[in-house]
């Protein structure tokens, strides 16, 4: 059948499977805080310091992959506002067996000037495990994908649809033309949807996320579980009981005053899911007072199995190991 005749719930469904499908693409995203207040008479003066630091902040990523060899490049920004305002750059390259890490200038830490923002700090995974007698840690974004998709699946399988899910044009979304989105998946969650939810989950949805662990020893792995993990949660949430679920959504409901959550999934012609936004606005009580919180999340894939071009095809050549960074820093501080 045609995307015009699909559900909501069955294009999203498609786009993951596609998934599978991607070997290199470039990639770029940022998270912004658009609003980020507390209302209390009682607060801490350095509180409001805080606060008008994060407020406005942004954290932006881009950088491009492929799947075999494993390789990724990514430019990290961080950018904080307010009367100590920073911004940090923070290149990263990353393989199979290492991670490379430019460090980056920090005004309040004095490092080495031939160090900071010049070198690429070298981690070696498989070093480090011999060194903790742990196994390497594994880095498989095809496989995190892929247990991504089977995650998502429960939940869309087990939630009613129609209350979060809904079509609606690229247009009417918002989304930037040049974005490459043919059809659009929003979901939407206000607090008179959060019960129902927390309660399909508890009854529906983690019950069979344990299922999903214990039919798959390669995602404990990922996640660092165990069976014997799995069946203590499962015991868990058997001696769960609705008295203590309704509580605890009763005390929600008494913190929370407001909560709208949108995100839009947009979908091209290919059915590769290549752009995302999502606004997050809440208004909840804490220590005594108000908190008014706003963010945006936006990300964004392109040239999806294209060819794409990395600055550091075989890792940076300016790099400091992790032993001459540490003697390099003792050095500096007098230790």
């Amino acid at each position: 059948c045609s995307s015009k005749t699909k559900s909501p719930q069955e294009i999203l469904k498609d786009s993951m499977a596609k998934s599978s499908e991607i070997k290199t693409y470039n990639f770029s995203g940022s998270l912004k805080i658009e609003e980020l207040s507390f209302d209390s008479a009682s607060a801490d003066p350095g509180v409001a310091v805080m606060l008008n630091m994060f407020k406005g902040s942004e954290f932006s990523w881009s950088g491009a992959y492929q799947a075999d060899p494993m390789h990724l490049e990514m430019d990290l920004s961080l950018m904080l506002k307010g009367d100590m305002a920073i911004t940090l750059n923070i290149p990263m390259v990353m393989t199979q067996d290492k991670i490379w890490m430019k460090i980056p200038n920090i005004p309040v830490i004095p490092l080495p000037e031939d160090i900071a923002g010049k070198k690429f700090l070298e981690i070696d995974m498989k070093q480090l495990a011999e060194e903790s007698g742990q196994p390497v840690p594994e880095f498989d974004p095809a496989k995190s994908q892929k247990f991504a998709n089977d995650v998502m699946t429960i939940i869309f399988d087990n939630i009613d649809a129609d209350q979060y899910l809904s079509s609606v044009k690229a247009s009417e979304a918002g989304l930037p033309e040049d974005a490459g989105v043919k059809q659009v998946v929003q979901f939407k969650v206000a607090k008179d949807q959060v019960g129902p939810f927390v309660k399909t989950a508890a009854e529906k949805i983690l019950p069979a996320l344990l299922d999903l662990f214990a039919n798959n020893p390669e995602y404990r792995d990922m996640m660092g579980l165990t069976q014997e993990d799995i069946e203590e949660a499962r015991k868990g949430l058997e001696t769960a009981n609705s008295e203590d679920l309704n509580a605890g959504l009763d005390k929600f409901n008494q913190a929370v005053k407001s909560l709208d959550i949108v995100m839009n999934m947009g979908i091209d012609a290919n059915d590769y899911m290549v752009y995302n936004d999502l606004r997050g606005n809440a208004e909840f009580d804490a220590d005594g007072g108000t908190v008014k919180l706003g963010i945006k999340l936006v990300s964004q894939s392109k040239d999806i199995n294209k060819e794409v071009t990395f600055q550091h095809p075989n890792g940076p050549a300016d790099v400091i190991t992790m032993e001459e960074f540490e003697k390099r820093m003792g050095a500096a501080f007098g230790m």
